[in-house]
């Protein structure tokens, strides 16, 4: 009987997705805070500013939250924007979706491995390799979902799932060559890091589409 209710709908209802990505959304970005650990200090050399100087020295740790805290801020909103033109799920979405979960969450360690680690080039190269596995299973989400308007409506226009497809593209592309630059310099790899997400905060014509189709 339930099996007929969700036929007769054309898919799985999505609620139920919806609110697990938002809970692990959320989770991941705690738990990013959680890896920047207060100084222990003797109070014998406070005064010589030594506290300054080891928070300065701190710089990597708060340098890889800001990115990961802004990297899984785009993602959520990403996620959440393209989970508006879903309008129904499946067995093979929800894999998928939880696929793509699996990478948000193991954010919080990449970002401490960096942060500890961000000289070397394997930490450098994990971290990259996190955003890139993201980025392609966010990828495969929409293309599941749009192939044919499998999951989505008829009146998406094929302009937008093609735009769609490639503002997720350009950045595994971005994000590859920074895994591979850091073979070479995990300095310039890290910058790349921190530079690729600020162009996306900047909306995208799906965007305006979600915002348009609101009003």
């Amino acid at each position: 009987m339930t099996s007929n209710k969700f036929e007769s709908k054309g898919g799985l209802e999505k609620h139920r997705l919806e609110t697990l990505s938002d809970g692990i959304f959320a989770f991941a970005m705690t738990l990013l805070v959680l890896d920047l650990k207060i100084p222990k200090i003797s109070h014998n050399v406070m005064a010589s500013g030594a506290l300054a100087h080891t928070l300065l020295g701190l710089w990597p740790k708060f340098l890889s939250y800001a990115t990961s805290f802004l990297v899984l801020s785009l993602y959520w909103i990403a996620h959440h924007g393209y989970s508006h033109f879903v309008k129904r799920t499946d067995r093979w979405f929800l894999w998928l979706n939880l696929l793509f979960l699996m990478f948000i969450v193991l954010i919080p360690f990449s970002t401490d491995l960096l942060g500890d680690y961000h000289t070397e080039k394997i930490a450098v190269m994990i971290y990259g390799g996190n955003l890139v596995g993201m980025g392609i299973a966010l990828y495969f989400q929409w293309w599941y979902a749009t192939r044919c308007h499998h999951l989505v409506g008829e009146g998406l226009e094929s302009e937008l799932i093609r735009k769609g497809k490639m503002r997720i593209l350009r950045g595994i592309v971005l994000y590859a060559c920074a895994v591979l630059i850091a073979l070479k310099s995990p300095t310039v790899s890290l910058a790349l890091y921190v530079l690729i997400p600020i162009s996306y905060i900047f909306p995208s014509p799906l965007d305006h589409h979600w915002t348009h189709s609101h009003d």
